[in-house]
């Protein structure tokens, strides 16, 4: 369980399996980063609950751009599903006359 100011007994670099950064810009805007040596400035120590929101921020921000793509994907083929349906149509009008 994480204290409210993260402390770790390690000296050297930590050997982890992989590793990405939460931050949260100055407009509020919360942003998960891969690139861990990319330098940042916090304005203070981080607490636990801010670690618990950012992270429920990131991971809501993917579902939604999931959830977007999924929706771009349906339209687009309904839009062609639409297309060939229209050209059946005009063809079927077509051999009509």
């Amino acid at each position: 369980m994480p204290f409210d100011t993260p402390t770790t007994d390690a000296t050297g670099p930590l050997k982890v399996r992989t590793a990405f950064m939460v931050v949260q810009h100055e407009n509020g805007e919360w942003e998960a980063i891969g690139d861990i040596d990319k330098p940042v400035t916090p304005e203070h120590p981080t607490s636990v609950i801010e670690m618990k929101f950012g992270c429920s921020e990131v991971v809501s921000d993917i579902e939604a751009s999931k959830l977007a793509a999924i929706t771009a994907h349906q339209l687009m083929a309904m839009t062609a599903q639409m297309q060939q349906a229209a050209q059946n149509q005009s063809l079927a009008d077509r051999l009509k006359i």
